[in-house]
């Protein structure tokens, strides 16, 4: 006969969180701990694989640095077997980028750091002086429920000094930061234009079938992340019918678009550029946090809980009536007149993905150096299934360009020139 298979050992609680947190990208691996080389390993794996499907090349192509199919399926099918063992839910339904990073992302399973500071020491920053040619009165924000132009509306940021990331005894104070959102730093920033809401279902048309456009969703019925609600533990998985015009829930014109990818959403802006004449571009994750704050340096601009009178996030109660998606501008804005920053969508951003702030730039322009990978970009502001830690306005997480979910959606910015 032959012999038993060795009794499998529990995984210790913490080498747990490291597990997720290392496949989240928000962690490093430890060279000696083979539980986290595994799950860097098979993170490598799933992103090279998303990037060369969208490249129309082979994944075992010399040119990948990753390793070849049939191990990222051995490591597969232990981690699977890890996961049964300790009765999680089974996050890799498939192959797909969009299925690990989505599940990883909504689910928040991350550490969160919490420490409180007595009395708080504010990380509100002197602003610079406001340019004088600055009007503000060019730049009108459109009124609750007044019709959405076929372009974003845009708004006028005022540069300035800003604290960026999570700043203790005032972030923290809503549930805790993701080690991601560290340290908090001043940060320079020019005076710019971001939309006053995300891209919606209508704008996005126009540009499909002004320009022939196929989204990644689209790209050989490759489809859209989701949560199956129902298949047991209510995995997220990728639906190969799910794309930006049919993202599993109802969708009207006035909806922020969703299903899309950071290389969805640059195909937009490189649209919007030439439609329009003017340059377009993603914002950066500075002027992201900065328009979102509103000024305030409050885990959100309107203080420090969570409210569903504020905005769209897990559940329904208050003005949130809506137990997905909301349409934009349904909820309150903040001074600076931006809305939805906090949940409905998360947003994606110029940036790529740097685990923690140590050494950023602190000219609020886009951070590309220095990256893990230079195809994991940055997504902001939580979504319609986070929990109230889970939309403060510091919150960030990674995904591949070409990472969807009907999780995800974006808006637009503009350098701002000054007239002479």
């Amino acid at each position: 006969m032959p012999d038993k298979k060795p009794k499998q050992t529990l995984l210790p609680k913490e080498n747990e969180k490291q597990w997720f947190e290392v496949l989240h990208g928000e962690s490093p691996a430890v060279d000696d701990n083979d539980t986290q080389v595994n799950a860097l390993k098979i993170r490598n794996y799933l992103i090279a694989r998303d990037e060369a499907i969208a490249a129309d090349i082979a994944v075992d192509s010399g040119g990948l640095d990753t390793i070849s199919a049939e191990e990222a399926r051995v490591i597969y099918r232990q981690a699977k077997d890890e996961s049964r063992r300790r009765q999680r839910v089974r996050f890799f339904k498939t192959y797909g980028l969009g299925a690990l990073i989505g599940a990883l992302c909504a689910t928040v399973a991350t550490v969160f750091v919490v420490e409180t500071v007595k009395p708080p020491i504010s990380p509100a920053l002197p602003n610079l002086p406001v340019d004088a040619s600055l009007n503000f009165s060019d730049y009108p924000a459109l009124k609750f429920n007044e019709e959405i132009g076929p372009f974003p509306n845009m708004l006028l940021i005022p540069g300035g000094v800003t604290s960026i990331g999570c700043a203790k005894g005032w972030d923290d104070v809503s549930g805790g930061c993701r080690p991601s959102e560290f340290p908090s730093h001043a940060v320079t920033i020019d005076t710019f234009e971001i939309s006053q809401h995300e891209v919606t279902y209508a704008q996005f048309r126009q540009f499909i079938e002004s320009s022939g456009y196929v989204t990644d969703a689209e790209k050989n019925n490759r489809g859209c992340v989701h949560e199956d609600m129902d298949a047991p533990g209510t995995p997220f998985v990728m639906n190969p019918k799910l794309t930006w015009k049919t993202p599993g829930y109802e969708q009207t014109d006035g909806h922020p678009v969703t299903c899309v990818s950071w290389h969805d959403a640059q195909q937009y802006v490189a649209w919007l550029s030439a439609e329009t004449k003017t340059p377009y571009r993603l914002p950066t994750e500075v002027e992201w946090e900065r328009a979102a704050r509103g000024g305030q340096a409050t885990a959100y601009f309107w203080g420090s809980k969570a409210s569903n009178n504020q905005a769209n996030y897990s559940g329904v109660g208050g003005k949130d009536q809506w137990p997905t998606v909301a349409p934009v501008g349904q909820f309150p804005a903040n001074k600076y007149y931006v809305q939805d920053t906090s949940g409905n969508l998360w947003e994606w951003v110029e940036d790529c993905w740097h685990t923690t702030y140590h050494n950023a730039p602190t000219d609020g322009k886009a951070w590309e150096a220095g990256c893990e990978n230079p195809s994991v970009r940055v997504r902001r502001g939580g979504s319609w299934d986070m929990n109230g830690a889970g939309m403060r306005s510091a919150i960030r997480s990674p995904g591949s360009q070409h990472d969807r979910s009907n999780l995800y959606g974006f808006r637009v910015a503009r350098d701002w020139q000054k007239k002479q």
